[in-house]
């Protein structure tokens, strides 16, 4: 996921920076890609963690404006995790591998299938911080 310089600039003028990310993945490969990106545009990142116990203790600390969640953690779905960040007011975008998801997701902030691009990414969650 290689961000080219005028996409830093523009992540960070369209107030993505300083925006605090709960980032919850599994996958170690995927993580260190999805915490050296968003940290590279200005984001302030929590994690990743790969379990629901680990970001609610993460929660507990320092409350994230968003979070990104993969569905399926370590074979646990994360749908109760979801649940409960968006009960406390964190936005949340859903990562997947699945093609089909259950229609309960749509309550969420957004939806990305993996693969997706850093372009797909930045651009999801500049909308997401923009709507609030």
């Amino acid at each position: 996921m290689p961000l080219t310089e005028r996409e830093v600039a523009r992540s960070a003028a369209s107030g993505l920076e300083g925006v605090h990310v709960l980032l919850v993945e599994d996958s170690w490969q995927v993580a260190d890609a999805l915490k050296l990106l968003l940290e590279k545009t200005g984001m302030v990142v929590s994690g990743p963690v790969a379990t629901t116990k680990e970001a609610q203790d993460l929660v507990a600390e320092n409350t994230p404006k968003l979070a990104i969640v993969d569905v399926n953690l370590k074979g646990e779905m994360a749908y109760a995790l979801m649940d409960w960040l968006h009960a406390r007011g964190i936005r949340v975008l859903v990562i997947s591998g699945y093609a089909d998801l259950p229609r309960s997701l749509g309550q969420f902030a957004d939806i990305l299938h993996k693969p997706f691009t850093a372009t797909a990414l930045l651009t999801t969650l500049r909308r997401i911080n923009q709507r609030h």
